[in-house]
């Protein structure tokens, strides 16, 4: 890898064979040299078959910390690898989840087709965000890694993060993270930032009927899903090098999971379905 030796002066400091060899690039040394740490208290309560209710409630409060949270990844400062222990990727600390499943009794007099069979469904998830690493989208460190995290000077999050024009929602605050000086790291640990939260409230109304004595079943399901419509934000855009556009948030977590309108907690929506069960 040839190497512009005018392009960073002040990384000539940080290469201690750099007169030697000034063609030369970064040369990277790849290990298995990182670790993690996952603590959490968890608590579930179940119901079963109470008065026609099936239901189960999760919580866990979590912290889970590593160097390095994907295979293959470059420290900020290779001399430095335990200032890259922070956040794991999918740190969450606060998770609940819950589903519940209603038989509803037999309806007044009437036909059994009409009174009998019905079921009420639900399934809730709320969670905290998961971290936000904010790059600066510059190397004035000079290890020409592109993984200088940003200075922190003010709070993280925009006073406003509601959705503007329907296009965005300025999720971090712009002036409270700047680049820090030439040959210098930033002040911000790795994933330091706490992106959107999560919540979702699924609902879904069944009707079972025979078809064929015991064997054939026909089940006819109305299902809605985020029926608060609750707007689920995607992670921000965290690196200072997109200017103007930084802490943006530009989407639904469905759009950037690559399932836009029908992923988890997208908009208000609701699908009939028939299953033939035998």
């Amino acid at each position: 890898m040839t190497y512009n030796g005018n392009t960073f002066p002040y990384q000539q400091s940080t290469r201690p064979y750099f007169k030697q060899f000034p063609n030369f690039s970064i040369i990277n040394q790849v290990n298995s040299a990182v670790g993690s740490s996952y603590n959490a208290l968890q608590a579930t309560l179940r119901s079963s078959s109470w008065h026609g209710l099936t239901s189960q409630f999760a919580y866990a409060w979590s912290h889970n910390l590593d160097d390095s949270s994907v295979f293959n990844t470059i420290p900020q400062n290779s001399l430095n690898l335990q200032g890259d222990w922070g956040n794991a990727n999918n740190d969450i600390r606060n998770h609940f989840a819950s589903y519940l499943n209603y038989v509803i009794p037999t309806l007044a007099n009437g036909p059994k087709i009409l009174t009998q069979g019905w079921e009420l469904n639900s399934i809730l998830k709320f969670q905290d965000g998961e971290p936000v690493n904010v790059l600066t989208g510059a190397d004035n460190s000079g290890t020409a890694e592109s993984e200088d995290r940003a200075d922190k000077t003010g709070p993280a999050l925009n006073s406003d993060r509601s959705v503007q024009g329907n296009s965005h929602a300025q999720y971090l605050n712009p002036n409270s993270f700047a680049v820090p000086a030439n040959a210098t790291y930033g002040n911000l640990g790795r994933n330091q930032v706490t992106g959107p939260g999560f919540g979702d409230v699924d609902l879904s109304l069944l009707k079972n009927l025979p078809l064929y004595k015991e064997r054939v079943h026909a089940q006819f399901r109305v299902e809605m899903f985020n029926v608060f419509n609750r707007i689920n934000l995607a992670q921000p855009l965290n690196n200072l090098g997109y200017g103007g556009a930084f802490g943006w948030s530009t989407s639904t977590i469905g759009v950037s999971y690559g399932a836009p309108g029908i992923g988890s907690g997208e908009p208000y929506n609701t699908q009939l379905a028939l299953k033939i069960l035998f």
